[in-house]
């Protein structure tokens, strides 16, 4: 096998790890532990970082209505 296929099997080992822990992290926090998250990250992109915040905006507002029933 070739170097480079070595390291393309790698990288995607490497994120396949990455991915498995985010969701086990995901899976086993609470709605406010998320809302958090979404808080405190801050992205490179100005556009992900404006969904992430609208995102945890719907979040709230639904965790409220949810909440006042």
């Amino acid at each position: 096998m070739s170097e480079i296929k070595k390291q393309q099997e790698t990288a995607v080992e490497q994120m396949r790890k990455v991915r498995d822990q985010l969701n086990c992290e995901i899976e086993s926090a609470s709605g406010p532990d998320l809302l958090e998250r979404f808080h405190g990250h801050r992205y490179a992109s100005q556009f992900l970082q404006r969904l992430a915040s609208k995102a945890a905006s719907k979040a709230e507002v639904s965790g409220a209505e949810h909440g006042s029933r």
